[in-house]
């Protein structure tokens, strides 16, 4: 320790004196302008010490002069101990100009370049439901419309296996699907489609099963290809298959949020509450929120998802939230009759509204007291899939 202390007092008296040669500081009241000049002292730099430099950063040439000037914490206080007395008579600009950066932590030159904060991962929300016919697809194509009209730059994955209409209900025609992506004849930008407002669509077709057999370097391509989604999108729907099949139940949990969708048919009640025992039974955690589509009022429609909440949160131990409900309204058929979408056709409709309605609560749940499913984005998501 005496040996590290005389080091250090040498090394001070060196930089005093060879500061009083290069540069000696005149009375703060001379008219002569005052400079202190940096000491030339080469110092010795222990580059484990300082954080990793980050070649793209913009302010990559600050990180270049700390690393000549700061050695170690013994250099930098044996420099202010040699500075101190004469820094008092330096106007403040001027002190500024030759303060050191503390390298206690991270040094004060290198904290400015620290890289802003990556984008959020895209949102991931299946929409499902326990039966057919309940107008799950068609809330997809309009869902992902409102939420675009919202400033959200939405995907649509059609991964209702047996019956994926999406392109139907938009009437695209498209050239690739979602089997040419697994069989990896063609990338995402190949089979992309472009929606109404912007929006992205990546048309259904079979295939998924074939996930579980993908190839290491095949499923590496897979995820690329969904990481280039998750640059594109804020949010992605997924318009899964009806029911509980093994296809099904994984793609609702690797999506970790889903929209349940029921009507006030007893049957389509009762599949939208088995689904949600199955989901629950896989993964407690699962975030599920309940839609009421084809009610005849809102009191109706609180009234079926009252009664499902209320034998999830008793029998399942499972709190879900209710998002909304869709009146009736015959614009919905004539927009499916015509392929075009309802928030396209008649967007002053109840039913737009109603669906308008369920977007604003989507895209800023915290507003509503709702909860978000969370997850890695996209390609958190078929990392999780192709792990099922």
């Amino acid at each position: 320790m005496n040996d590290q202390a005389q080091k250090l007092r040498e090394l001070a008296q060196k930089i005093r004196d060879e500061r009083d040669r290069a540069n000696p500081i005149v009375d703060p009241g001379s008219s002569r302008p005052e400079t202190i000049a940096k000491p030339e002292a080469k110092y010795d730099i222990d580059k484990s010490r300082l954080p990793r430099r980050d070649p793209n950063d913009k302010d990559a040439a600050k990180y270049e002069r700390a690393t000549k000037r700061i050695a170690s914490a013994g250099d930098v206080q044996a420099y202010r101990d040699a500075t101190k007395g004469r820094m008092a008579a330096a106007p403040a600009q001027q002190r500024m100009a030759v303060e050191t950066p503390r390298i206690l932590g991270e040094p004060a030159a290198i904290a400015s370049t620290a890289r802003e904060p990556g984008p959020t991962p895209t949102r991931i929300i299946a929409v499902s439901s326990g039966k057919g016919g309940v107008g799950k697809s068609n809330l997809v194509a309009n869902l992902g419309i409102a939420l675009a009209m919202r400033g959200r730059k939405v995907v649509i994955l059609d991964a209702d296996l047996g019956m994926a209409n999406i392109d139907v209900l938009f009437g695209i025609n498209p050239k690739y699907n979602l089997q040419h992506l697994v069989d990896g004849s063609k990338s995402i930008n190949d089979i992309l489609v472009d929606g109404p407002e912007s929006i992205k669509i990546v048309p259904g077709g079979s295939g998924i099963p074939e996930l579980a057999n993908l190839s290491d370097e095949n499923q590496q391509k897979l995820i690329e290809n969904f990481v280039y989604l998750d640059e594109e999108a804020d949010i992605a729907l997924i318009d899964t298959g009806a029911g509980i099949s093994k296809d099904i139940i994984a793609f609702i949990l690797a999506a970790r949020e889903t929209l349940v969708i029921t009507t006030p048919e007893p049957t389509a009640i009762t599949d939208a509450y088995g689904l949600i025992k199955v989901l629950t039974q896989r993964d407690i955690e699962v975030d599920i929120k309940i839609v009421v589509n084809m009610v005849s009022s809102e009191k109706e429609g609180r009234e079926i998802a009252d009664r499902i909440t209320m034998a999830s949160k008793q029998f399942l131990n499972k709190h879900i939230d209710t998002i909304g409900f869709i009146i009736t309204d015959p614009s919905v058929n004539m927009s499916v009759r015509k392929q075009k979408p309802l928030l396209t056709l008649y967007p002053s409709s109840r039913a737009s509204k109603c669906i308008k309605e369920i977007a604003a609560k989507l895209d800023v749940p915290e507003e509503y007291g709702l909860s978000t499913g969370g997850g890695a984005g996209l390609r958190g998501f078929l990392s999780r899939l192709l792990e099922r």
